[in-house]
């Protein structure tokens, strides 16, 4: 009788899928409160200190392979260059359909808040960065990876022209995207409260695997600031018959952005290329700023049969498209691209969205945001700002922020647009 009982109870819990397991890895400079801290917290069995982002990563790994982690990896403020200063970070590939990752970053004090545009962390690259900022192994398998709450500026590892500060492509700047996730098998992908900058290929491609048919992707409450090309593709294919559910692009801040060069027959010159039904069934564009972008906000290549179905409500834009006209009006260049019968680029400005397209709009508006940039396309011209000091020839000069200072709208009736500091990401 008791040996029966016990081998059904040792069936049971066979049966019962593994215990999750949740791991909280610290990070911060040495010698910081914050550093002081995550000693005292560390146990060295579920909670750990680092002084490295390199090495918590390179653990995260270890923690991922096997069993249901949860794997928390939290980054103070502040500055981190990488191992031996590469100005890389990566995680090797990961296999565990059952693993979520959360990397957050902009804690502040001992970590007792995430304030990630006031206390920034800055993963700082350098000349010849070898790939990707952060990226994550080839083809990995998790359940649910967050990225949140860091600045990944390609500025030191691009080149410049020396006289007008323009960016020179193809001569030493490394063209990748800022952030990969080479083919990420998920559920569900979190990309928020970031600041993505002069990047010269890219911020970022979302392209995934999705593992389920309810996978969702959120892209929220990051700035993309003048970056060739920000989003390349938003959306992915198809995997295994499983398609994303709903990819949210919610309250980011598309400011100055370029195409890949200043010529109105570029192929792709939008700040977001939006992409095909065939992998996503529903996109939702909503609370976004897009502002002084250069090849327009939105790139629209495909039919409009073979879209998703998509959602363009409450999203603020202003003087979008001079790549095509520099007196345009400031409602222009809310769409380009080439989905009509004429060869040419179709400039849809906003009113022609509402009008003839049926996408589920509603509460967009054109309005000056009052945020302090010179944009003189073909004309030199040099300022400051209390936020940015920006040097503006004519092609994607290097921006650089101020610590702790971000591009928000000076127009009160604008603020309710694009990043919102108070509403960071909690997983």
């Amino acid at each position: 009788m008791l040996r029966a009982l016990f081998l059904s109870l040792f069936a049971l819990a066979l049966a019962l899928p593994a215990a999750a397991n949740d791991y909280t890895l610290y990070v911060a400079p040495r010698g910081t409160d914050a550093y002081a801290y995550a000693e005292q917290q560390a146990d060295n069995d579920n909670t750990y200190a680092h002084r490295s982002l390199h090495r918590a990563l390179t653990q995260a790994g270890e923690l991922l392979a096997s069993g249901s982690p949860t794997v928390r990896i939290l980054v103070a403020g502040g500055e981190f260059d990488g191992q031996f200063g590469a100005g890389t970070w990566a995680l090797a590939s990961v296999d565990n359909p059952r693993a979520r990752l959360h990397i957050l970053g902009g804690h502040a004090g001992a970590f007792d808040a995430r304030t990630p545009f006031e206390t920034p962390t800055l993963l700082k690259t350098s000349e010849g960065r070898g790939g990707p900022i952060f990226t994550l192994g080839q083809r990995s398998v998790l359940k649910e990876f967050v990225f949140s709450g860091f600045v990944l500026d390609a500025g030191p590892s691009n080149v410049y022209d020396d006289d007008t500060n323009s960016l020179v492509r193809g001569s030493g700047t490394r063209t990748y995207t800022l952030l990969s996730f080479r083919n990420l098998r998920t559920e569900r992908l979190v990309v928020a409260d970031n600041v993505f900058m002069n990047g010269p290929q890219g911020a970022m491609d979302p392209t995934i695997a999705p593992a389920a048919r309810d996978t969702r992707v959120l892209i929220q409450n990051n700035f993309f600031l003048n970056t060739l090309i920000p989003i390349q593709q938003l959306g992915t294919m198809s995997w295994r018959g499983n398609r994303i559910a709903t990819l949210a692009l919610r309250h980011n801040t598309f400011l100055m952005n370029w195409p890949f060069n200043p010529d109105p027959t570029s192929s792709n010159v939008g700040a977001v290329s939006l992409y095909h039904k065939e992998g996503t069934d529903r996109v939702e564009i909503e609370g976004n700023l897009f502002a002084y972008n250069v090849g327009g906000a939105m790139q629209h290549d495909w039919p409009f049969d073979r879209m998703p179905d998509l959602a363009m409500r409450n999203n603020l834009f202003f003087a979008n498209g001079s790549l095509f006209d520099e007196d345009a009006s400031d409602d222009t260049g809310v769409l380009v691209g080439k989905f009509g019968p004429n060869p040419r680029y179709l400039i849809i400005d906003l009113y022609g969205v509402e009008d003839d397209t049926d996408y589920d709009g509603g509460g967009n508006v054109i309005l000056d945001p009052d945020i302090p940039v010179d944009l003189a396309f073909y004309q030199e011209s040099e300022m400051e700002e209390d936020w940015a000091e920006i040097y503006v020839d004519s092609y994607a000069p290097r921006m650089e922020l101020k610590p702790g200072s971000y591009p928000f709208p000076g127009e009160p009736e604008a603020q309710k647009f694009g990043v919102q500091p108070a509403e960071v990401y909690q997983p």
